[in-house]
């Protein structure tokens, strides 16, 4: 069983850095104002101290939704795992939140000390060197971290690319060269619009169709510009990007077009259906597209997926899959 992504790598906040934090945070803290009391060293106490909660919320907050914003490595599913690996140093990406988490904890014990420290305290001339000490260690703790931060903005500016898409649901992935008719596929099939998602090295995203078999949702997912061309020719992150979909992927529709309209030799899409049969360690549907324009004498379903000819063949080998998964 595939365990549930919590969050989304779309809703990943921007990530600030230490000087702006600080700014945010002190000028938070300049705009409490002193309340009415009759003891003129209770009213200083007071405000000093509304002053460094207002502050601590500020740091707290901001901070903690680093922490629960950027995805936490050990729940992901294999597959997002796998996108993740392919996009950032996990080592550093767990350094840099663990020391986000150092920063914020650190800020919670100094303001309670802080807090301790003023209600003792009865001179107001004391007040304000406690103060200094406090804002400087606040200071200090979030400017020591502001290399993790800067490591984390990078992080999301590759994260966001990776797809919110849910792995729990049995997935069909849609293979084969460009042109032969793998989105007209999705759009045929699909009970509703399909969606366009990131994902990392394609321009394009990949587009996610939805349908309904034996009363369970499933996904249908077209992948342009990654199971369109020969794996020898891809750089190691580009495969490991590809590897990705081995465990995203419940099965496999490799989509030919014999009429080789495409641009592509019937041989080399052969080929590629090797290569990629070899590479997810899928079981795969071998689809012939096209047969309004060209039929050979294959025992591979055939279909028209421009005309919507033979398709409900194809949901049928499907269903088979869907229900025999379970």
């Amino acid at each position: 069983m595939r365990k549930k992504m919590e969050g989304t790598f779309s809703k990943i906040p921007a990530v600030l850095g230490s000087r702006e934090i600080l700014d945010k945070c002190f000028r938070r803290g300049k705009k409490v104002e002193m309340s009415f009391h009759p003891d003129r060293v209770a009213a200083v106490r007071n405000w000093d101290i509304a002053k460094l909660k207002v502050m601590e919320k500020c740091a707290k907050e901001t901070l903690e939704r680093y922490l629960k914003g950027f995805p936490d490595l050990r729940i992901l599913d294999r597959f997002h795992r796998e996108l993740v690996s392919v996009l950032v140093d996990e080592n550093s990406y767990r350094k840099a939140l663990g020391s986000v988490k150092w920063a914020r904890d650190s800020i919670l014990r100094i303001t309670t000390s802080t807090v301790k420290s003023l209600e003792r305290t009865r001179n107001i001339e004391d007040f304000s060197k406690i103060m200094n000490a406090y804002f400087g260690r606040f200071s200090s703790f979030v400017d020591q971290i502001n290399d993790d931060l800067s490591f984390l903005k990078e992080c999301r500016k590759s994260l966001v690319k990776i797809p919110d898409i849910d792995t729990e649901v049995f997935t069909v992935v849609i293979a084969g060269f460009p042109n032969v008719g793998k989105s007209e596929l999705v759009n045929a099939i699909s009970t509703g619009r399909p969606e366009v998602a990131p994902y990392p090295f394609t321009t394009k995203g990949i587009y996610v169709g939805h349908m309904e078999i034996a009363g369970e949702k499933i996904q249908i997912v077209d992948t342009p510009g990654l199971l369109d061309r020969r794996l020898e020719e891809r750089n190691k992150m580009e495969k490991q990007a590809i590897i990705a979909l081995k465990y995203l992927a419940d099965l496999v529709v490799f989509l030919l077009d014999p009429s080789e309209t495409c641009g592509y030799r019937l041989d080399m899409q052969l080929s590629l259906l090797n290569d990629i049969g070899k590479f997810l360690e899928k079981e795969i549907i071998v689809v012939e597209n096209k047969m309004d324009l060209y039929v050979s004498n294959s025992n591979n379903i055939k279909i028209s997926a421009k005309e919507r000819k033979n398709l409900d063949v194809l949901v049928k080998e499907i269903e088979k899959r869907v229900v025999r998964n379970g």
